[in-house]
């Protein structure tokens, strides 16, 4: 039984200490032997996946059960040769990854932990809340952090595509190159260009994916229904949203001469609640808001603002015919 691989649902019960005796002798013997296959980077992703859709599992909880599952593993460690202990420490960061960096795809953070060892150098920039931070990559192509956003790319592109990692919201305008296309790896999803400028919206926190085209195509794959991926082929002009929840795909129009970007100070809310205009308020400009009121948070607003508003600005706005109770203490805002 102990050489057999390891059930998703026995790593969940070792993961959390809920599993017999045999079972977690099973697990401990199955990574010893088998940490670095890719048979076990495969089953630490299911593991993943479904930590991270589990909302009643807190973070807390994820992360104490974590020092306790390491304990465990150390202990049992002792036990075995030297060449065992390489293949469970390698384990060990792997399943540590998923933890200290839960806004990268895990599928995407160990390709970029297995390029470490093979001694590519990469390199990861990251926008605070309230900062925006424009960054240039190798190959000359330039890409705007919104608040909140993180970016993972090597120092140089080397092979047949250029492939990055990314959470948030950026604004990129992609080099051309025919010959090595541009991947964007983003949560479940990916985005492939040849050379061309669009905006993504992708926070892991956001049940959303958006993206916007203004020059060039992009082909951007998802999961859709029962797990099969899908493409969707973009023109100039097209706007998409893509539901995580759902994986429905909805595509729109917009006025090319009309596009103006968040990386210019301006903020467009488009038919959008206020409990997501909530979260990029908070963003960018590093509050915290809180709706007290649940029957709030889904009032839509269609509204834009173009001349630097400050924070206080769009909050009035937001609340000219005085529906809302707004109390602001320093970066503390509460909604009534």
């Amino acid at each position: 039984m102990q050489n057999s691989t390891p059930t998703r649902q026995e790593l969940h019960g070792y993961f959390f200490d809920r599993c017999t005796p045999e079972i977690c002798n099973k697990v401990e013997h199955w990574f010893l032997i088998n940490g670095k296959s890719e048979e076990a980077r495969k089953l630490l992703f299911s593991l993943w996946e479904e930590l991270e859709e589990n909302p009643t599992t807190s973070p807390e909880e994820i992360e104490l059960a974590f020092e306790q599952f390491k304990a465990r593993l150390t202990a049992s460690e002792a036990k075995e040769s030297e060449t065992k202990k390489v293949n469970l420490f390698t384990w060990i960061q792997r399943i540590a990854a998923v933890l200290i960096l839960p806004l990268i795809v895990l599928s995407g953070y160990l390709y970029f932990q297995h390029q470490k060892e093979e001694n590519m150098a990469w390199v990861e920039k990251s926008a605070e809340y309230g900062d925006i931070k424009c960054i240039t990559l190798p190959d000359e192509s330039t890409v705007w952090l919104n608040a909140g956003s993180t970016i993972i790319y090597p120092e140089e592109f080397i092979g047949n595509s250029r492939q990055i990692f990314f959470t948030g919201e950026g604004y990129f305008s992609i080099a051309k190159n025919k010959n090595k296309p541009f991947i964007i790896k983003s949560n479940e999803s990916s985005i492939e260009v040849l050379g061309t400028q669009f905006n993504l919206k992708s926070y892991s926190s956001d049940n959303r994916i958006e993206i916007a085209l203004l020059d060039g195509a992009v082909a951007f794959y998802y999961p859709g229904i029962a797990d099969r991926e899908m493409r969707c082929v973009m023109a100039p002009g097209e706007q998409i949203y893509y539901n995580r929840t759902t994986h429905q795909l909805e595509k729109k129009h917009f006025i090319l001469s009309d596009y103006s970007s968040w990386k210019d100070g301006k903020y467009y809310f488009k038919n959008e609640t206020l409990e997501d205009i909530a979260k990029q308020l908070e963003r960018n400009f590093d509050v915290n808001i809180i709706i007290k009121n649940d029957s709030l948070k889904k009032i839509p607003y269609h509204m834009a603002f173009v001349n630097n508003e400050t924070l206080d600005d769009i909050l009035s706005a937001m609340n000219l015919d005085g529906y809302l109770t707004i109390k602001r203490d320093g970066k503390i805002i509460e909604i009534y």
